[in-house]
């Protein structure tokens, strides 16, 4: 077996929300109101976002208004961005890349946080290639994603390796022919390395500076 990619998912796989996004959500709502009710008609209103069939800030704007939000699109937009990067699944995809493994970001997202990340966040110099579904104009687990990425970057997908912390976007990315394993941030980079080394790709716990390769 020889892994050529690595496909790396964004959330929960190598960034979380920031600490203190959910108070600031709770800002821009009044400090009476539900948080968690809030979110779930914000994901709602994101699914066509999420494929590029819909401009997010202007179906947020009206959704801002039918909840009375004392805060205005600006604040939300700061806190849906609050997003934490963690360094050592950064390093660890700085280390693959130096030893001639491609790194690509396959993710889920509508377009105004699809910039933020790529720009913002440095991904867009971090990874070899971004793979946002707003982009594509499909998402995950659809398999019509995986073919999309798998045609651009011209690699046999059994010299791919997906990892994402939902299982069903595995088993789709599996059925298309990748490999693919669940990763989460809470398992941490040993486990990273650990789903790495099973596929040939080899860095040493603790120190992603040490790499090697199964041929």
């Amino acid at each position: 077996m020889r892994i050529e990619a690595v496909l790396f998912d964004a959330d929960g796989v190598i960034q979380r929300p920031a600490g203190k996004r959910r108070s600031k959500l709770g800002e821009v709502l009044g400090s009476s109101r539900n948080v968690d009710e809030f979110l779930t008609d914000i994901f709602a209103v994101e699914l066509t976002a999420l494929e590029g069939q819909s401009d997010f800030t202007k179906v947020l704007s009206n959704l801002l208004s039918e909840w009375k939000c004392p805060g205005t699109l600006g604040d939300f937009l700061d806190a849906w961005t609050m997003i934490e990067v963690a360094p050592e699944i950064a390093d660890t995809v700085r280390t693959l890349k130096r030893v001639g493994v491609a790194c690509y970001l396959a993710t889920n997202q509508e377009p105004y946080r699809a910039r933020y990340m790529s720009e913002a966040l440095g991904y867009g110099d971090l990874f070899d290639r971004e793979f946002y579904s707003c982009r594509i104009g499909v998402k995950k687990p659809d398999g019509a994603y995986f073919r999309t990425i798998l045609k651009v970057i011209g690699v046999p997908p059994r010299r791919v390796l997906f990892l994402d912390d939902l299982q069903v976007n595995v088993d789709s990315a599996r059925e298309v022919g990748l490999y693919a394993a669940v990763f989460t941030l809470e398992a941490g980079p040993e486990a990273l390395h650990r789903i790495l080394g099973e596929f040939g790709i080899h860095v040493a716990p603790g120190n992603s500076g040490k790499t090697g390769r199964s041929r």
